[in-house]
């Protein structure tokens, strides 16, 4: 007799795992995990993307050809409204995908609302460098500081949007609350993030680095209570810190992409105690191992999870392999030229190995006997070689919804990245990468994640009547504290209605405003009239923005309070009464 598991080990196609869901296994974990790289993460919100419209496909292909699930509301599955924290339990990121990781499980946003968000927070961070002295770090932190204070003020579904209610000072765990600050080694919490008031909510987890001693070991920043349970844990599980960091989400997020030479690292008072947090980078770019090891520490060494979805930043130029190449003409015959040169190879190489995560692939890989059953991993193959964390070159770049080409900030960064991710996707024939065959194109296995995700959604809420606020939980409905009737649904700036003639915000410049009616802003279109105050509903389709697009346009645009918002800089609307968001005119 052939079961389920052997069946699906059997089958090398991936055909057999991608539909394998029933009662036993729909509430196993569904993993994704995000690589470190800079600007480069733009990348890997473009392949989730493309994970998000394949879902949107397979939820109606699967409506159709088995009708809907008994007791649904559901009728429609918009690519742009669908929310990943609706089909994945843990989502873990390595500084960009850290903050990538953030902005999707803990503020539970669309993929379009973060590619918005990153194009405007890449133009803050890296359109303009700040010092060019040796060893000194580049950029200013407090832009990304300002940013995600802003994001969360936008985004938070903790609060219910009033004026003074949410103020972008959210901590990161669940139940902050709860736990008092630098308190990690508390007993009153589970070892399992299954239990308790935040009970099978997509929880977030950014690695980053600390003066612990280990150079190969991240620094879990967690959303939910995590303890090692040595009844549980196999022996072989790396023993990462305990507990959940009482951390605001804009420290999170500073702590896990404070790059070195980059970003001032960020210092934490816990309990009277300085601790600083740098780059998760330099210990484990790839978080797809610490994500493994803490699952099992969770569930045990008998238990894989349903899926590890592992998305990287763009592989590496390979040649940096620590060796010098041979110098021209004569100089390079010079001793003390070659020994310079192979001291800055090898420096590249450690840069290399800093940025990029394919080590820790080859581990799960192995780990998993192949990528055909429960890990998967994408990550573009071609085109990013030697881009760089901080590359922002002005250029053409394609409004997504518009489909008008112009020269934009970052522009020509931004459509080198979409060109290489789109080739990765669109490839129909699986080759060999880094000496290992490809079991299927990304194409494929990209549809495959696609209804595995669908399938233990779909048989999750077919069940939800036998644990009821397992399943409220995990789709949002207990977000406030109390039961809502609704789903949560994404978060949509509205324009209101203003008042004719021109007035002076506090620390602003004098915006002229006209009457427009209330009518929602449909992100990525932009608004016929600039500058108008901005409040937060619960409904809608986000789309991509459109970024500022030439000097002149800069004349009409009311620069950001204390912000010293850059030329051409794609901006966000912001739920705040005092933050004036600021938009080019047509």
């Amino acid at each position: 007799m052939t079961t389920a598991t052997s069946a699906t080990a059997q089958d090398k196609s991936g055909v057999t795992w991608s539909k394998t869901v029933n009662e036993e296994n729909a509430w196993e974990d569904l993993i994704l995990t995000l690589d470190g790289g800079g600007i480069r993460g733009y990348a890997s919100l473009l392949i989730l993307k493309r994970l998000m419209h394949e879902i949107a496909v397979c939820e109606k292909r699967l409506q159709d050809e088995e009708g809907p699930v008994p007791g649904s509301s559901r009728t429609t599955f918009e690519e742009n409204d669908l929310l990943p924290c609706h089909y994945f339990d843990y989502m873990y990121g390595t500084s960009t995908g850290g903050l990538i990781s953030v902005m999707l499980a803990r503020l539970r946003m669309t993929v379009p609302q973060c590619l918005e968000i990153y194009r405007e927070v890449g133009n803050d961070l890296f359109g303009s460098r700040r010092n060019t002295l040796p060893l000194a770090t580049k950029y200013h932190h407090k832009p990304l500081e300002r940013a995600v204070q802003r994001i969360v003020k936008q985004y938070c579904k903790h609060h219910n949007h009033s004026a003074a209610e949410c103020n972008g000072q959210d901590f990161h765990p669940w139940d902050a609350e709860d736990t008092k600050a630098g308190d990690t080694t508390a007993e009153t919490h589970s070892s399992s993030s299954t239990d308790g008031p935040t009970e099978r909510i997509c929880q977030s987890i950014c690695l980053t680095a600390t003066h612990s001693g280990q150079i190969d070991e991240a620094y879990l920043l967690r959303t939910y209570d995590h303890r090692y349970d040595s009844n549980i844990a196999p022996v072989w599980v790396t023993p990462y810190n305990q507990g959940a960091d009482r951390l605001r989400i804009w420290e999170v997020t500073r702590a896990t992409s404070a790059a070195p030479f980059f970003f001032k690292m960020l210092e934490a008072d816990f309990g009277g105690k300085k601790v600083g947090f740098k780059d998760g980078g330099i210990r484990e770019n790839n978080p797809s191992y610490a994500a493994y090891s803490e699952h099992a520490s969770l569930k045990g060494d008998d238990h894989d999870p349903a899926l590890l979805l592992s998305i990287g930043t763009g592989r590496p130029d390979t040649s940096h392999d620590g060796f010098a190449s041979v110098w021209p003409g004569p100089f390079g015959k010079v001793p003390l030229m070659k020994k310079w040169s192979e001291k800055f190879a090898v420096f590249k190489n450690v840069l290399i190995k800093y940025t990029e995560g394919e080590d820790r692939h080859k581990m799960m890989r192995t780990i998993a006997k192949g990528e055909h059953r429960w890990y998967k991993r994408l990550n573009v193959d071609k085109g990013l070689e030697g881009f760089k964390l901080d590359n922002w070159e002005r250029g053409l770049w394609t409004h997504p919804v518009t489909g008008q080409t112009k020269d934009v900030s970052g522009g020509k960064s931004l459509s080198v990245m979409e060109k290489a991710t789109n080739d990765y996707l669109d490839r129909d024939k699986a080759e060999t990468i880094g000496g290992f065959a490809e079991y299927a194109p990304p194409k494929v296995m990209l549809q495959q994640v696609a209804e595995r995700l669908v399938r233990h959604r779909r048989l999750r809420e077919a069940t939800k009547e036998d644990d009821p606020k397992r399943w409220e939980t995990h789709m949002g409905q207990w977000l406030t504290g109390t039961r809502s009737d609704e789903e949560d649904a994404p978060v949509v700036v509205v324009r209101r209605e203003s008042t004719k003639g021109s007035r002076k915000q506090s620390g602003a410049e004098n915006i002229i405003q006209q009457d427009v009616p209330k009518q929602p802003i449909i992100t990525g279109v932009e608004p016929e009239v600039a500058n108008v105050p901005t409040i937060v509903v619960r409904s809608g389709t986000m789309e991509a923005p459109k970024p500022v697009e030439d000097d002149a346009a800069k004349q009409k645009v009311a620069h950001r309070t204390e912000e010293a918002a850059r030329d051409d800089a794609p901006t966000v609307p912001v739920a705040s009464p005092p933050i004036i968001s600021a938009t080019d005119r047509t």
